[in-house]
């Protein structure tokens, strides 16, 4: 077992990382690494939620760990899940913080938009333990899009997470409202696309005429309005899931810039619900997924279990 503190501050909470060398659970492997500290006390860090293991807050003397495992305590003060509005922290370490974003909050800085987003967002949070700390940036979501996001903490694992990025891109699950009733119940979209001087990605089947492109998908529920479905990629192209499904004529739910004539939930349907990637210092898989939106099963109700 290897550890690792962190110097104490008098601006931030002191905090100590431990590596899990082998399967145990939390209290015993707490008590065997903290030696200074009586079992009382260790259960009194576990109470007051002081403890995260990998980076969810925990109280469960019976956690189980795996190698790999790390594991933080909080010495002065408990732990708090940290939301900031629009976004919500589901998993930080040394090295990556993932984040559920909302419908509508742009990713990353554009021309017309460079304070309120994600990226701005995350880096006033890091600041706060570092005054120098920087983000970096490892994929991009639609604005209108929500859902989970990963960024690096480093410039070391950012260039990690671009190397094996694509190694579990089939993993990665968005879950999609379209307009009208999908016949096929799953099949694979494959085209070429291409972006135009208006910013607007087109499907071609002409290899000439673009990037070759492949999703697939998985009708869950369906009725005479909308196909609720599961999507993946094989590719990573711009905007891709909606100009595929726009192509066979099951434009996203309220995507107007690809062909959607109605907006009910005031967004577009696509919630990026399920993130798989290569951790860039474990280089262990890691997987993370998020609930259903609570807008998409209002209108599930509605719509689907009415009918």
């Amino acid at each position: 077992m290897s550890k690792k503190f962190k110097k104490p501050n008098a601006f931030r909470n002191r905090k100590s990382t431990f590596n899990v060398s082998e399967e145990n659970t939390l209290l015993p492997f707490l008590i065997v690494t903290i030696k200074d500290k009586t079992r009382n006390k260790i259960k009194s860090l576990l109470t007051h939620k002081q403890i995260t293991v990998n980076g969810k807050i925990t109280s469960q003397h019976n956690t189980e760990l795996k190698k790999g495992d790390e594991v933080v305590v909080s010495w002065d003060r408990a732990l708090k899940k940290i939301s900031y509005q629009g976004l919500s922290i589901v998993f930080e370490d040394e090295d990556i913080i993932v984040i559920n974003k909302r419908s509508g909050f742009l990713s990353i800085g554009s021309k017309k938009e460079r304070k309120q987003t994600v990226y701005q967002v995350l880096t006033n949070h890091i600041q706060q333990e570092n005054p120098t700390a920087r983000l970096f940036v490892v994929h991009r979501l639609d604005r209108e899009a929500s859902g989970l996001m990963v960024f690096a903490k480093n410039k070391a694992a950012q260039l990690e997470l671009e190397d094996t990025w694509a190694k579990t891109l089939q993993k990665r699950r968005y879950l999609i409202v379209t307009e009208g009733t999908i016949k096929k119940d799953e099949d694979t979209i494959t085209s070429y696309l291409a972006e135009s001087k208006a910013l607007v990605m087109h499907s071609s089947s002409n290899p000439k005429h673009g990037k070759k492109a492949i999703t697939h998908y998985n009708v869950i529920k369906k009725n005479e309005f909308y196909t609720l479905l599961e999507a993946w990629q094989e590719t990573e192209r711009k905007n891709q899931a909606r100009v595929h499904l726009q192509s066979i004529g099951h434009s996203i739910l309220g995507d107007k810039k690809y062909g959607a004539t109605e907006n009910p939930l005031n967004r577009t349907a696509i919630h990026a619900i399920k993130l798989v990637f290569q951790h860039p210092t474990t280089h262990k898989e890691v997987s993370f997924e998020t609930k259903v939106p609570e807008d998409f099963l209002k209108i599930f109700r509605y719509k689907f279990y009415e009918s």
